[in-house]
């Protein structure tokens, strides 16, 4: 097999997750939730297994560093006064250090998974059926 080959390898998890935007001069500031559809996709070369990584390790890394913190959560941006200030800390909850959007959400997700070792390509998240962001790297 060529060294110089590259393959890419996805995995795709849904999660539901309620947040608000507090800029937003619409609905969408309003506390809501959604059922994400993720989709996390990373590239290489194989080894000598003719293996990029194995999906159950890829798997185990997406759920613990991001699907597992995430689902069933309220995403709150830390500059967000009102949800800062009137949240139930007894409810799970995962502070971000930027406004929720399914933008950052992309990078916050990429952040984790980089720093766990995964060589990402993309991250996209599917916040609704018709409406995705997709980061590159």
């Amino acid at each position: 097999m060529k060294e110089d080959m590259t393959f890419e390898l996805t995995k795709i998890f849904t999660f539901d997750m309620a947040h608000r935007l507090s800029f937003h001069e619409g609905k969408c500031w309003n506390l809501h939730g959604h059922t994400y559809r993720l989709e996390v996709t990373v590239s290489g070369g194989i080894d000598k297994n003719g293996m990029v990584i194995d999906f159950n390790d890829m798997n185990i890394i997406i759920m613990d560093h991001a699907v597992n913190i995430l689902d069933h959560a309220t995403a709150i941006y830390q500059n967000d006064d009102l949800l800062m200030k009137a949240f139930p800390k007894e409810l799970k909850h995962v502070i971000f250090p930027y406004e929720v959007t399914a933008e950052n959400l992309c990078l916050w997700i990429h952040e984790r998974l980089t720093k766990a070792g995964l060589t990402l390509k993309k991250i996209t998240i599917w916040e609704t059926a018709n409406s995705k962001a997709v980061y590159t790297k």
